[in-house]
């Protein structure tokens, strides 16, 4: 944490997902094989601030620990983005940004269009049933 008793978006991401990890009664190890064969050391650099998951594994960890995806990987792409300021010497900002913004909302569309198309595949099948 840092001085003033902020949290910076990767502590916010470790304490969500450490909560809900104890939460749900799963080890370390337990955990990270039901995430996909993860070692339980890189889970515990996770909940302890010192790393992030991969993309990929984001929507496991959602379904796992019953996390809100777009809360999570707002959370993700923020602190993403705080270690890609902090490693290029820009000032790190703690709050949200026009580029988490409008990462957050791609993937929004994205999660929209993907509902769309299910519908219409659904209304497709429902015709080729009836003709």
């Amino acid at each position: 944490m840092k001085a003033g008793g902020t949290m910076n978006a990767r502590e916010r991401f470790a304490s969500l997902v450490k909560e809900r990890l104890l939460a749900a009664g799963f080890s370390y190890k337990k955990f990270g094989e039901e995430v996909g064969q993860v070692p339980h050391q890189t889970v515990s650099r996770w909940v302890n601030a010192q790393g992030l998951p991969e993309y990929d594994r984001l929507a496991a960890i959602s379904k796992l620990l019953e996390i809100d995806r777009e809360v999570l990987h707002r959370l993700w792409v923020e602190a993403i983005t705080e270690r890609s300021r902090k490693v290029a010497g820009e000032p790190v900002e703690t709050g949200r940004s026009d580029l988490n913004d409008r990462v957050a909302d791609g993937f929004e569309e994205l999660e929209a269009m993907k509902r769309r198309m299910a519908k219409l595949e659904e209304e497709v099948r429902q015709l080729k049933r009836k003709g």
